[in-house]
């Protein structure tokens, strides 16, 4: 299973839809950690803090759990061969953005997921479950 950036950020912090992220995501132990998908987490954290969506404690707290999910393999690191992923992300963005007006990232990840051979996609974005669907990647959409 694949479970987008924006997905995971609701596992962390209280937004809309996070219940029922939290919900979907609990039937499976372990969740497959990326660099991309890292770094867009962590990100979002300090983004939002910087926006007064989150203090600076709720932005500690959401990095200590993130850690501790880490430290505790409920979130796996994956090796990924980013030159494939990059090669296959133009490929499906030649075949699938002019009908999905998918972004660059979105693409990116569901390149990942099915580089990963992950089979199922989980995402709050319409527009990138319906790229995931055109990919032939089976999907949940958080909404």
């Amino acid at each position: 299973m694949y479970v987008d950036s924006g997905v995971l950020v609701k596992l962390y912090i209280r937004e809309p839809n996070s219940a029922q992220a939290a919900a979907v995501v609990r039937e499976h132990p372990v969740l497959p950690l990326n660099g991309l998908l890292e770094l867009e987490v962590r990100n979002s954290f300090r983004a939002l803090e910087s926006r007064g969506v989150l203090t600076g404690a709720q932005r500690t707290a959401a990095e200590h759990f993130l850690d501790l999910d880490c430290v505790e393999g409920r979130l796996q690191p994956v090796p990924v061969d980013w030159t494939a992923v990059l090669q296959h992300s133009i490929a499906l963005g030649r075949s699938f953005t002019s009908q999905t007006l998918a972004r660059s990232l979105d693409i990116l990840h569901i390149a990942l997921a099915l580089h990963l051979q992950c089979g199922l996609f989980i995402t709050a974005d319409r527009r990138q479950a319906e790229f995931a669907r055109c990919c032939k990647l089976p999907v949940v959409l958080i909404t």
